[in-house]
């Protein structure tokens, strides 16, 4: 994900004013009003997927500040977006279209970014995540989809917490890179609004296999280095039996330990290609993506890349046509 912006980059002083203008930044631009905290985080995150783009937002203050999305600019910046927005933590106010949410942790709520809300922050640590989104997107027509704005999903919804989960799985480091993401996002924001909309064609038991997909190669990516890492780790970390892993995979191209040997060697690939580990020797690499036997990483490694792992490492340093 790229910084949008990060008041621990400024001196205490400018935080606030540094705030306000990378508000007036946003996908969203809003105004800040209110009087400046004398201690203030506000870190603002975002990365784009297709036609998606998924901010994490970090807050912290020792007083309330208000955000407003108005007429003015609306106006002056209209993105015809909606934004689902998803509470890490509770605390957080938010009022659109007549509705006032005091919202807790993992509420979900769908808002409107032409249309004007205010946004109160709390004075405590606050984490958000948001996907905004053309509503294009979503087949439903815009006076249909109207009276579920500024309203929270219900937690008896199904779907809702993997939806919860996945969302807040992609704010982690390289959690965008796979090139299914968006697809798998459409399917989730049409699926939740038609299963809000009583439509039979909501959170399907697809998109829900799809989600569990995703949820897993998360946890596999944050257990890496785990060497004994295997579907039984696996289900544990993510809530489900073992069997119904391999559900989930019936239909995959590769099984659960095929997908951790494939991710095993991308990381260690993606490690060999950065040069600020230019110097750290091969057999680091190996372990902290979770092989044990020097052997069984060299003959994986050259039968997914068709290269050794130090050709690889030479090859990104020696680009062709590096020295014309």
């Amino acid at each position: 994900m790229q910084t949008l912006y990060d008041t621990r980059t400024v001196h205490p002083l400018d935080r606030y004013e540094y705030y306000r203008a990378g508000a007036a930044n946003e996908l969203a631009p809003v105004s800040v009003h209110g009087c400046s905290p004398g201690r203030l985080l506000a870190v603002m995150s975002v990365a784009q997927i297709g036609d998606f783009a998924i901010e994490a937002y970090t807050w912290a203050a020792d007083r309330e500040v208000v955000t407003r999305r108005t007429d003015h600019l609306i106006r002056a910046y209209d993105t015809e977006c909606y934004r689902i927005l998803l509470s890490v933590t509770p605390g957080l106010r938010i009022e659109q279209a007549d509705h006032l949410v005091d919202f807790r942790a993992r509420d979900i709520v769908l808002y409107d970014t032409s249309r004007p809300f205010k946004a109160t922050h709390p004075t405590g640590p606050m984490r958000l995540v948001m996907l905004t989104f053309p509503r294009a997107l979503v087949p439903v027509d815009h006076a249909t989809v109207r009276p579920l704005v500024g309203t929270v999903t219900p937690r008896s919804l199904p779907g809702r917490s993997l939806i919860a989960q996945f969302l807040i799985g992609l704010t982690e480091p390289a959690a965008t890179d796979d090139p299914s993401l968006a697809e798998i996002l459409h399917e989730c924001v049409v699926g939740l609004i038609r299963h809000r909309l009583g439509e039979p064609t909501g959170i399907t038991p697809h998109t829900r296999r799809l989600l569990h997909h995703t949820r897993i190669n998360g946890i596999i990516r944050q257990h890496l280095s785990n060497p004994t890492l295997g579907p039984d780790t696996i289900a544990r970390a993510a809530n489900i039996s073992r069997r119904y892993l391999f559900t989930i995979f019936q239909d995959a191209d590769l099984t659960p330990r095929q997908l951790l040997k494939r991710l095993r060697l991308q990381e260690a690939r993606r490690r060999l290609q950065d040069p600020e580990l230019a110097s750290t020797p091969i057999k680091d690499i190996m372990s902290a993506v979770g092989y044990i036997r020097a052997d069984q990483f060299a003959r994986d490694f050259r039968q997914q890349f068709g290269v050794s792992a130090r050709e690889a490492r030479w090859q990104a340093s020696n680009p062709p046509g590096a020295g014309a």
